[in-house]
């Protein structure tokens, strides 16, 4: 009597503790499947804002080799910088470049000059075609060779040196966002900032559509990467 009232005791013990590795197991798969739906839920809200909600991010890229020229005189310089661009918009909304800046530096004089964006196509390109404010939607690029020319307002005389040397230039874009995205999403757009050599100035270059090139150092293109 007693050895049967022990194994109906072993066997109570034994069902209550498989109840409680089953209660186990099932805790465990649930926070396992808690977790996994946790992370889909975060990689689609992250998805969801590269494609849909993520403002227009601007880019500039500029090719390491640009063109000079000078068609005036020496004496009544108007120096003009050809520079093939690509822009692209790394966001997932539309953006819209209304002009671009460009400041070039001589750091032998300390004296920088302004630029703005006058025309579209290599220096002698027919029929000339005026820069137009560039909407970029989503995800697209859009490259040019871009004529830079002096501002009405610029005071400084000539910014390149007849003699070899380097120069600092830095592209500035002015931009509007299309869309209606919260301003915290919103990106603030840097500015570009490279480094160009030069050669000799000989105003014979300059004939008719004859330029000069700039390079950079290591001949590689300079941009802004995506954040």
């Amino acid at each position: 009597m007693a050895f049967f009232k022990r194994g109906k005791a072993d066997q109570f013990i034994n069902e209550a503790v498989e109840q409680a590795r089953s209660a186990s197991e099932a805790s465990h798969a649930g926070m396992f499947a808690t977790i996994i739906s946790a992370f889909a839920l975060l990689f689609s809200g992250f998805s969801f804002y590269e494609t849909v909600l993520k403002s227009a991010d601007f880019s500039i890229y500029v090719a390491p080799r640009i063109a000079y020229t000078d068609p005036n005189s020496p004496e009544d310089p108007l120096e003009i910088f050809i520079l093939p661009m690509t822009l692209a918009n790394d966001g997932a909304r539309t953006g819209t470049v209304l002009s671009i800046d460009l400041l070039i530096t001589n750091p032998r004089t300390g004296k920088t000059k302004t630029f703005y964006t006058a025309r579209l196509g290599s220096w002698g390109t027919q029929p000339k075609t005026p820069f137009m404010p560039v909407a970029l939607q989503g995800r697209t690029t859009w490259s040019r060779a871009l004529q830079f020319i002096p501002r009405a307002d610029e005071k400084t005389g000539r910014i390149l040196d007849y003699d070899p040397g380097s120069y600092r230039f830095e592209l500035r874009l002015n931009t509007v966002m299309t869309d209606n995205s919260l301003p915290f999403l919103k990106k603030r757009v840097r500015p570009l900032i490279f480094e160009m050599q030069a050669g000799q100035t000989d105003y014979r270059r300059f004939t008719g559509t004859g330029t000069m090139p700039l390079w950079s150092k290591d001949y590689r293109a300079a941009g802004t990467a995506p954040r």
